[in-house]
């Protein structure tokens, strides 16, 4: 079970996927809405410079004009700018939109994604913290760009420091910028500090056609940008020197704080690099095709190529590639190659294309499901980097360090952008990692029918989650014998027992053949009893009784009669005379109740026995009902005997000489019909009463007439008898669930009755790995699909201790049949009495496993593992000294959410996902925890026990450990009633305020 709750108030950011949350918060009056013209300009935090920047925007000569219109982005600034330029903001040619950009590079692409939505055919670039030079500033470069039909136009730029203009001006100059050999020698100079100008990035007009964007690096993506546009052969562009373009101001806030860190020195070297590989590329001896901030490629013939830059890869992440990435058309094949400390590969080349947008969910289905069964991720999903096959078929091309080990957490990113874009057709920006407050499932929710797509992929990704129908579940029925009645025989004695013992013993007997009737036969005799345990009490037995049959665990009640002319007119039938009258014999058997049960049966064959017989099945698969009467086929066998507990697991053949054995009265199978063919049957009379009980009757008749009765058999199933003097001392519950699984001690062998002070005990387990099954009321349907995923673990050197707290017989006799190949690794623990979770955890790993280094894993008995490698991952993760370890859950219920856990302050922090699904941890971890953390006040926790368990051992923790290699539980329940998760609720308050341990 898991609660969903923190008691936090405020949620921290943190980066995951988050949309750009776009909200209009005023737009341009009608008269701007068509402008060819957008003058952007981007913020974050900038109150102090922005009225400056806006006055000399409304101020241009094309804003008048209104041939070009303003907007504004605000990222997530927290510094009340609105009411610094509220007036300038009422201008009519101003827009203010707000967006999680999450970065100067994402500001200005919301900017260009959003004027390519637009009327608009020009954008142009202003920094919150810079001004235009003077009216004309983008009148000037929009008159060049429509003049000459280019892509962009740059312009010149003054300085500015400390609000003093500087004497020198970054003039653009075209005969350097648009010489591409003169730029790449001016880009290096300038990237070494050798000149003052640089390139002229910020003065920039650019078409609304060019889908180019700014590379999100946290320095000089201006640089970069620019230099892209300059070399490409793909662009087009002009030069504006004169009038400058913007006044420039030195030391914004991301320039100072990345000088500080390096990264401006580092990328800027980069740049100069790069820009020497992109002039080489675009040299006529080969087909340059692109390039991006990892490399260049290019076309060889029919070959592909892709050079990476020194810094992009590594040897390490191009040997796990060599190894990981698939041989099939999901990504090129590739030949690596090293030369000069830099990698290359190629590849033939498919023939793939750009992507016809829309795609159909199958197709991109059908690329993640192939990704993910290749335990691979691609991390940079966008338009350029997927193509598609003749066939239609997605090919993702941008082999590179963007391409990572599959986790859960990396696959719904791939999968929810390329959903995003190859269907919902969002831009490429619109969906990417960002630090946001916003809960990532949140957002992914708002990708309309993404939540549907991604389970449903899921769900194909491990068809066994799905459930079976119970109907289907064939080898769990049994088949119908219709002459054969099974008979349980109860006295008032057995009225505390007759619940429990019935259900045992019909649940134990009722497979693989089914009885045509389960009868129950009350003896109402009050007593003296026979070896006498208990004074009885008829009243409580027929209660039980009728709540064995409405729980439709018995067809029938049958209650002797006592008036003496039925109990006359029975003994005469059966013994030839109707002198008696008693219901017992002369030493107080019973007598009388159960020959006449035995003329209200209908069936040739009853199986009839005591109800405090304890009934064990060792092979659910041995027809014992259907050997046995295959026995009585031979005319001189009338009865055959249930065997006992035997110290070997051959079959012996059934023995029995004539009138050796009696019929087994405590448990045995008879031929009514061979019975009845010998009455009457002498019985002695001593005092007025029958000294021979009815089976000692027939045994001395079988003499007298060569027949017998057979004992023997395949010892797959048994009984035990317990002995009245033994019954106040023995533990019903432990001692017939050991036998119903055909567990007993040594001592037990070859004995009929119960060895009471025998070493009765559930095994002990003390595999390495543990796994704890637990449940209630288990559908059979989910506890099949559980164990199926334990079948399928491809390392099966694990244990199972499996706890079905107190479902019932009904529902939990056929937990033995289910194991199947399972059993001989499992403890099966069937509470007779409702114990809760805490209890059940306690028994289990402190008394059941017995290594202290054992990994116990939790499993839940209506979920399934999802993988076939857990075992083997816990393992690993233990061999590299983990003491506690997680995996990753999915719920269909919540398919968008992911549960990583955090492993420190956790009581601070809701739990911090540490009780969710797959959790590990050593049983010497558990053991350490003092057990007033699972109660509260002198009560086991009854709730959220996942909570109660896993905060403190977290806090105890050593080495806590969470292994992501794609989705590995199934975690399947419903909503809690709305009671629940109030009780839910104060009890985590209860457990936060838990003093830490380990501290």
């Amino acid at each position: 079970m898991l609660l969903e709750h923190s008691l936090k108030t405020t949620r921290k950011s943190s980066v995951g996927l988050v949309l750009r949350q776009i909200v209009k918060h005023k737009l341009c009056a009608p008269e701007y809405v068509n402008a060819p013209i957008m003058i952007g300009i981007g913020l974050h935090n900038q109150a102090d410079t922005l009225a400056r920047a806006l006055i000399s925007a409304i101020s241009q000569t094309v804003v008048i004009e209104r041939k070009a219109r303003i907007i504004i982005v605000d990222d997530q600034s927290t510094d009340n700018w609105q009411s610094c330029c509220a007036e300038l903001l009422s201008h009519p040619s101003v827009t203010v939109i707000s967006a999680f950009c999450g970065s100067p590079a994402r500001m200005r692409n919301q900017i260009l994604d959003y004027a390519a939505t637009s009327k608009a055919k020009w954008v142009a670039r202003l920094d919150a913290d810079d001004a235009f030079d003077n009216l004309k500033s983008v009148e000037s470069l929009w008159v060049k760009g429509e003049a000459k039909q280019v892509d962009f136009v740059l312009g010149s730029n003054r300085l500015i420091l400390d609000g003093k203009t500087l004497p020198q001006t970054n003039i653009a100059d075209p005969e350097l910028l648009l010489n591409p050999h003169k730029l790449v020698a001016f880009i290096d100079d300038f990237c070494r500090g050798k000149v003052s100008n640089e390139l002229p990035s910020c003065n920039l007009l650019i078409s609304t056609k060019v889908t180019e964007r700014y590379p999100n690096i946290r320095s000089a993506e201006d640089h970069w940008f620019v230099t892209r546009l300059l070399l490409l052969p793909q662009f087009t562009g002009e030069v504006v020197s004169y009038p400058c373009y913007a006044i420039y101001t030195l030391g914004g806030t991301d320039t100072q704080s990345n000088k500080k860190k390096d990264l401006w020195k580092e990328q800027r070297q980069r740049l100069a690099y790069v820009a020497k590989q992109w002039l080489l590329a675009i040299e006529p001896n080969d087909d340059y095709l692109g390039s991006g901030q990892e490399g260049i490629v290019i076309q060889k013939g029919n070959k592909i190529e892709k050079q990476f830059y020194p810094w992009a890869i590594n040897d390490e992440h191009v040997a796990w590639l060599k190894q990981a990435l698939p041989n099939n058309s999901l990504v090129p094949q590739v030949e690596w190659r090293k030369h000069q400390e830099c990698w290359s590969y190629s590849t033939p080349d498919l023939g793939s294309t750009e992507l016809k947008l829309p795609l159909s969910s199958v197709v991109i289905g059908q690329f993640l499901q192939g990704m993910y069964t290749a335990g691979i991720c691609g991390m940079n999903i966008k338009r350029d980097n997927i193509r598609q096959l003749p066939d239609g078929s997605l090919h993702y091309i941008d082999i590179g360090s963007d391409i990572q080990p599959l986790t859960s957490s990396k696959f719904l990113d791939m999968a929810a952008r390329l959903y995003a874009i190859a269907i919902l057709q969002l831009p490429d920006e619109e969906l990417v990692r960002r630090e946001s407050c916003i809960a990532q499932d949140k957002t992914l929710q708002q990708l309309t029918g993404f939540s549907d797509f991604y389970l449903a992929l899921i769900e194909a990704l491990h068809p066994h989650v799905h459930l079976v129908n119970t109907q289907a579940l064939t080898g769990f029925k049994a088949c119908h014998d219709k002459e054969t009645t099974l008979l349980i025989k109860a006295c008032a004695q057995d009225a505390e027992i007759l619940f429990s013992q019935v259900s045992h013993i019909v649940t134990q007997l009722n497979y693989p053949l089914r009885f045509t009737r389960v009868i129950l036969l009350l003896d109402s005799y009050q007593g003296p009893f026979l070896r006498q345990f208990h004074p009885g009490n008829f009243n409580t037995l027929n209660l039980a009784a009728n709540t064995l049959l409405r729980e439709q665990l018995i067809d029938e009640i049958l209650v002797a009669p006592t008036c003496k002319s039925q109990i006359q007119e029975t003994y005469s039938q059966w013994f030839g005379t109707s002198k008696i009258t008693h219901s017992h014999t002369e030493k107080l058997a019973p007598l009388f109740s159960q020959l006449w049960a035995f003329d209200q049966i209908e069936t040739r064959y009853v199986l009839q026995c005591d109800c405090d017989v304890l009934v064990g099945r060792k092979d659910w698969q041995h027809n014992y009902l259907a050997e046995m009467k295959t026995e009585l086929l031979d005319p001189k066998v009338i009865s055959v005997g249930f065997n006992i507990p035997k110290s070997t697991d051959n079959f012996l053949p059934y023995f029995g000489q004539s009138g050796e054995f009696a019929p087994e009265v405590r448990m045995g199978l008879l031929d009514l019909e061979k019975v009845k063919a010998l009455q009457p049957i002498a019985n002695p009379i001593a005092n007025g009463k029958y000294t021979l009980t009815w089976h000692r009757a027939l045994q001395a008749r079988q003499q007298l007439d060569d027949l017998c009765s057979l004992r023997g058999g395949d010892p797959n199933a048994f009984y035990i008898h317990p002995r009245n003097e033994d019954k106040a001392f023995i533990d019903f519950a432990v001692v017939r669930d050991c036998i119903a699984q055909g567990l007993y001690p040594n001592t037990q062998q070859e004995q009929f009755d119960l060895v009471a002070n025998a070493d009765w005990r559930y095994p002990p387990r003390n595999e390495p790995v543990i796994f704890l099954v637990k449940g209630r009321y288990t559908a059979i349907e989910k506890l099949v699909r559980c164990l199926d995923s334990l079948r399928a673990q491809t390392l099966q050197s694990f244990g199972i201790v499996l706890i079905d707290d107190a479902s019932g017989y009904v529902n939990n006799w056929h937990y033995p049949l289910v194991l199947g190949s399972l059993k001989s690794k499992t403890t099966l623990i069937r509470r007779e009495k409702h114990q809760g979770r805490i209890p059940n955890f306690v028994y289990a790993i402190s008394e059941i496993c017995t290594n202290d280094d054992s990994m116990i894993v939790i499993l839940d008995q209506d979920d399934c593992l999802m993988r076939k490698d857990v075992v083997q991952n816990i393992y690993n993760a233990a061999n590299q000294g983990a003491d506690l370890v997680h995996m990753p859950m999915f719920r269909p219920n919540k398919p968008l959410k992911l549960y990583k856990p955090e492993y420190t302050e956790v009581r601070y922090k809701g739990g911090g996902n540490v009780w969710a699904h797959q959790r590990a941890f050593k049983k010497s971890l558990f053991d350490k925890v003092p057990l007033t953390y699972f109660k509260n006040g002198n009560e086991w926790i009854s709730s959220v026990t996942d909570y109660a368990t896993m905060l403190p051992m977290t806090e105890l923790a050593k080495v806590p450990m969470f292994v992501d290699q794609g989705y590995t539980y199934f975690h399947q329940r419903g909503e809690y009633p709305k009671a629940l998760k109030v009780e839910q609720v104060k009890l985590l308050e209860e457990i936060f305020a838990k003093a830490p341990l380990g501290t």
